[in-house]
Formats: structure tokens, C-alpha cells, sequence
């Protein structure tokens, strides 16, 4: 299957997948891509498969000589969803904010490998931080 800018749907993937362990091919579908970040574990004391995480997702989407990206930071709970928060521990900003700028980095650097452009999603605003400057 091809995506719409005509790259090989696989090949895309496999890209993607070399990046880290921040791809989840099970969320991903057609021409969106979903990646997350567990950062920073909240309680180390529950099972492994019970802890929570603060961290980041980004959502992206191919288009036809672009990805568009929305990024959200919050927390992995123990079910394993997402849910948006707002942070005020400066050391839990700072490693969400190191580690999601270096993915955006080396993703940027692959979707180049493309001849594309990566760049925020028409309607969103980036915050906490800009990742585009």
C-alpha cells in the first residue's frame, strides 16, 4: 500500500520504527502515524505492567508532500490511556521536553530522507513549547 505522497506504506514504517521505541503500529492506520514516550515513571512500587508514566504522543498524518504533527504531554495510566495534564515539576518538564525535542529531531531528519517536509498540523499551537524553532 502506498501513502498519499506515493512512498511505500512499509518502507514508511520501517523508518519509523528505526527512529526508537516510539512508533505503535497497532494505533496507526492508512496515512496516520501515532508515537509515544512513556519519560518519566510516576510510582516505581505496582508491577511493571501497572505503573504509570508521564510522557508525550504525537499524532502525525501524511500528506501529499508534507506530515502534519500534533504533540500532547500527559499520562500513561495503568490501562494503558492517555490523558492530557499540565505539569509543574520542572524536572518532569525538562525530560519531556529533552526527550520529545530529540524524537522530533531524528524525525524531521527521516521525513528529509523522503524529500517532505514535517511540520505542525493546520489548527495547532505548540505548547509548552515550540518544537518548529
Amino acid at each position: 500500500m502506498a501513502l498519499v505522497s506515493g512512498h511505500p506504506r512499509g518502507k514508511v514504517l520501517k523508518g519509523f520504527t528505526a527512529l526508537g521505541p516510539y512508533i505503535r503500529e497497532g494505533q496507526c492506520s492508512d496515512n496516520h502515524f501515532f508515537f509515544d514516550c512513556l519519560a518519566v515513571c510516576i510510582n516505581m512500587q505496582p508491577a511493571p505492567e501497572k505503573r504509570e508514566f508521564w510522557g508525550w504522543w504525537i499524532d502525525l498524518e501524511a500528506e501529499e508532500k508534507r506530515y502534519t504533527y500534533t504533540y500532547h504531554l500527559g499520562k500513561f495510566d495503568k490501562e494503558g490511556k492517555w490523558t492530557e495534564s499540565e505539569f509543574s515539576d520542572q524536572d518532569v518538564i525538562d525530560k519531556l521536553e529533552s526527550s520529545l525535542r530529540a524524537f522530533h529531531t531524528r524525525l524531521r531528519a527521516y521525513i528529509a530522507t523522503l524529500n517532505m517536509t514535517l511540520e505542525p498540523a493546520e489548527a495547532f499551537k505548540e505548547q509548552p513549547f515550540s518544537l518548529t524553532a
